[in-house]
């Protein structure tokens, strides 16, 4: 029986003539039946449950291999690390190019003063701004890698490097451009002359270096200002923002932090308009350099020139006689009344209540004027009882003595004549001055109080009625969802 049975196992299962083996062999069998049903049930579940990552742990060499969101989380932190480091680097050259190219005009601009040849100085330092420039452009690059990157790991499919049509895919290929537009102007080595301009002011044509104006041209970068800010000083750029954002269909870029921190913030903004003065005065003098011996080729008069101007006064002791001067005063001007109105909305918003504080206060007026209210109506019933027993002895002592009897007393049983008395007495307490005082006050405080009364259960009832708007229209938004699916199913069904 064992010989057929192993007979009947080999020709079954097959393997060798040995009880050991064929025990292996069931024992192989039945491990690669559970295995196919727990490969099944596994993919069955994953199917149900596609949102749950499974870690693999594998033992080789003794180490843990990180799973595919263990990966994926370590790949969005370096890419959202290298994103802050090239803004910051990128603002940084850039600014620092700057700097090198006022003090390259500065150099220049002395030479002219003192006759001497500036040439090793200039070459040098315009150079160095290149320099400075691929530097910044470099690592503009890596920033907008960078967001290539984490759009494609947001599942933004996209071609794979940094290429005009990834940035077109990622939606920053305009942004780029712009940046781009705002680093070439420099001055550039071993390119030098000047350009006229006409100035009607002055009845003739002033003349600007090119190296001047390219210099103008490069505060432009001032507009890097608020992404440094949103990516390296706040969180207003960082992926919970930038989700958040996503969710109310909103983009989280430049222009984006710029009215928040304009709206939010008044030392910001304060900074902001002390970087405007510098830039204006600056500009301002390189625009009047050209005139002969004007007060304004010197900084300070500029400044004070821009500060007068900026805050709306306008003393009239200084102003620009060039074409360009001019310009730069406009400019200056408008961006005055802008941030003016900025300022003044920031303290407005600084110095209003909260809604606990306006809370507090409401609580505070309520009690006070019921305070009022129990004075004033004790001040009626006062002057009322005071006025009415002043009449009530006028009336009386006219009165003959046979009306002044004990039926007074009983209302059912007083005399045609007493009532009238009553009348006149309560006719000469209401003509009274001071009583008609006391009631007009009383009913002031009244109104007042049922005023905010009514303000506060308004007030209270539009949010409530608000907040259950907003969640039919969430419900609603979600039947018309379903719909939607449930047509596309009855459409798939139909084909």
């Amino acid at each position: 029986m064992s010989g057929i049975k192993r007979e009947s196992f080999k020709a079954k299962y097959g393997g060798e003539d040995s009880t050991h083996q064929d025990s292996n062999g069931v024992a192989g069998a039945m491990g690669q039946k559970r295995g196919r049903l727990a490969g099944a049930g596994a993919e069955n579940m994953l199917r149900l449950q596609p949102s749950i990552v499974v870690p693999s742990q594998e033992a080789k060499g003794g180490k843990l291999h990180m799973s595919a969101g263990q990966h994926e989380l370590e790949e969005r932190t370096f890419w959202i690390s290298q994103r802050r480091s090239a803004c910051a680097t990128t603002s940084f050259f850039s600014f620092l190019g700057v700097c090198i190219a006022i003090a390259q005009n500065e150099i220049l601009w002395r030479a002219q003063q003192e006759v001497w040849n500036p040439s090793v100085y200039a070459i040098v330092l315009k150079i160095s701004t290149v320099v400075t420039t691929i530097i910044a452009i470099i690592y503009m690059l890596k920033y907008y890698e960078s967001i290539v990157a984490l759009k494609r790991l947001s599942g933004v499919l996209l071609p794979p490097g940094l290429s005009i049509n990834s940035l077109r895919g990622a939606g920053v290929i305009n942004k780029l451009a712009m940046d781009v537009l705002f680093l070439i102007p420099q001055p550039l080595p071993f390119i030098d002359f000047d350009v006229h301009v006409w100035d009607q002011g002055l009845g003739r044509e002033s003349v600007y270096n090119l190296d001047t104006l390219l210099l103008c041209l490069m505060f432009c970068r001032a507009s890097f200002l608020p992404r440094l800010y949103g990516e390296c000083i706040s969180d207003l750029s960082s992926e919970t923002a930038t989700a958040i954002g996503r969710l109310n269909k909103l983009t989280i870029d430049s222009t984006f932090i710029m009215k928040y921190v304009i709206a939010n913030s008044l030392q910001v903004v304060s900074v902001l308009f002390f970087i405007q003065i510098m830039i204006f005065s600056y500009l301002m003098m390189c625009a009047e350099r050209p005139t002969d011996n004007g007060a304004l080729r010197h900084y300070a008069n500029c400044l004070w020139l821009v500060i007068i101007t900026m805050t709306t006064v306008g003393y009239g002791d200084e102003y620009p006689s060039t074409m360009l001067g001019r310009i730069v005063s406009v400019l200056a001007s408008l961006s005055a009344v802008i941030m003016l109105a900025i300022v003044i909305n920031l303290v407005v918003s600084k110095l209003s209540l909260s809604r606990q504080e306006g809370k507090v206060l409401d609580v505070m007026d309520n009690i006070q004027l019921r305070k009022d209210l129990k004075q004033s109506a004790a001040l009626v019933l006062q002057r009322w009882f005071r006025t009415h027993l002043k009449y009530y002895k006028e009336v009386t002592k006219q009165a003959p003595a046979a009306a002044r009897s004990g039926y007074e007393r009983i209302p059912e049983f007083v005399p045609m004549g007493i009532k009238t008395r009553g009348k006149r007495i309560a006719h000469l307490v209401l003509s009274d001055v001071n009583v008609l005082e006391a009631i007009n006050a009383f009913q002031e405080i009244q109104q007042q109080k049922f005023a905010n009364e009514l303000a506060v259960d308004v007030t209270e009832l539009v949010g409530s009625l608000g907040s259950k708007l907003f969640a039919q229209e969430r419900k609603v938004q979600a039947l018309a969802e379903q719909a939607v699916r449930l047509n596309k199913l009855a459409m798939q069904l139909a084909g």
